[in-house]
């Protein structure tokens, strides 16, 4: 089984344009890596994308490439195929590292994975309500899938924009 970590320094690219041996420099310039970083790539037959991601190193801790560590977007992207609604969300919201992923899916068709800082919970639903606005999606009609960190008046807030909040583990 396969263990999962946060990173933010990941881009889906069509499956045709990973066939290249550049497709890394996408990654490199969109987050201004240099070489010392290590670009992996993971298939995702289900959108026909290819994950590219690396590993941000944080101050008090390193993760090394690993082929036992596989990202969260990873994870979270296999998670949201596999749901059944039509219009569907997750938001795995992270207070401590101040981020939010969010994934949206019309039918079998992704429409967004992106990760975005957010320093409470009030910006996270500004990002939500936002990519729904530009996706053209109405809130009313699409089913929240949240993980992390929150309170019950916190759910109840933003339980009022959908139509379900499911709870992630």
């Amino acid at each position: 089984m396969a263990e999962y970590s946060f990173t933010p320094l990941f881009a889906l690219i069509p499956a045709g344009f990973a066939d290249g041996s550049g497709s890394d420099k996408v990654l490199r310039e969109l987050f201004s890596l240099d070489r010392s970083y290590t670009v992996m790539s993971k298939p995702i037959p289900q959108y026909e994308a290819t994950l590219l991601y690396s590993w941000e190193r944080e101050p008090d801790s390193a993760i090394s490439p690993s082929s036992a560590i596989e990202p969260l977007i990873f994870k979270q992207l296999n998670d949201l195929a596999a749901i059944r609604e039509h219009n569907k969300l997750i938001m795995d919201f992270d207070i401590l590292h101040k981020k939010t992923t969010l994934l949206l899916a019309e039918g079998d068709r992704l429409l967004t994975a992106n990760c975005y800082h957010t320093v409470d919970l009030a910006t996270a639903i500004y990002y939500m309500l936002e990519i729904l606005h530009k996706s053209q999606l109405n809130p009313q009609q699409t089913t929240l899938y949240f993980g992390g960190k929150a309170d019950r008046d916190q759910l109840n807030r933003l339980a009022s924009y959908v139509k379900d909040v499911r709870m992630r583990m």
